[in-house]
This record gives C-alpha cells, sequence and structure tokens, in this order.
C-alpha cells in the first residue's frame, strides 16, 4: 500500500490499512483533492510493568514498620 491514498482509497481498505498500521508499525496519509487531510499513525505501546511472581514471592522489608519516628518528620 502507498503511504498516500485518497479518501475513497482509504474507505475502501480501511480494514487493511489498519492492519498494516497495527502490523508494521507504518503511517499512511490521507488525502482529499491532492491536499493532505488526515494521518493514520500507530499508537505507542505504553510498557507495561511486570507482576511480582506468585508463588515463592517474599519481600523484604528493612527496619521497623512500628517503631514510632514522629519526631523525624517536621512539623508544618
Amino acid at each position: 500500500m502507498p503511504a498516500t491514498m485518497s479518501v475513497n482509497e482509504a474507505k475502501a481498505n480501511f480494514s487493511g490499512l489498519l492492519s498494516e498500521v497495527e502490523s508494521r508499525l507504518v503511517s499512511f496519509t490521507i488525502v482529499r483533492y491532492g491536499h493532505p487531510v488526515a494521518r493514520i499513525v500507530p499508537v505507542e505501546h505504553v510498557r507495561k510493568i511486570r507482576p511480582l511472581p506468585r508463588y515463592g514471592a517474599q519481600i523484604a522489608v528493612k527496619g521497623d514498620l512500628f517503631a514510632d519516628d514522629s519526631d523525624l518528620w517536621e512539623n508544618a
């Protein structure tokens, strides 16, 4: 598929156009009467945070969770 196409071509091949954008991460410019009117671009994927393993996962806590450290905090 060309990187630039008319509105009619984009309309007729919209599903295939989206497949190309998704799979090959290419962008397309849609033109009307020779003038660009829209661009279809792939969405940047957000990196997901990996969850902790379910079994055998351990979290180490350093320090005392129940200590009274209120004197270390500033008074507002």
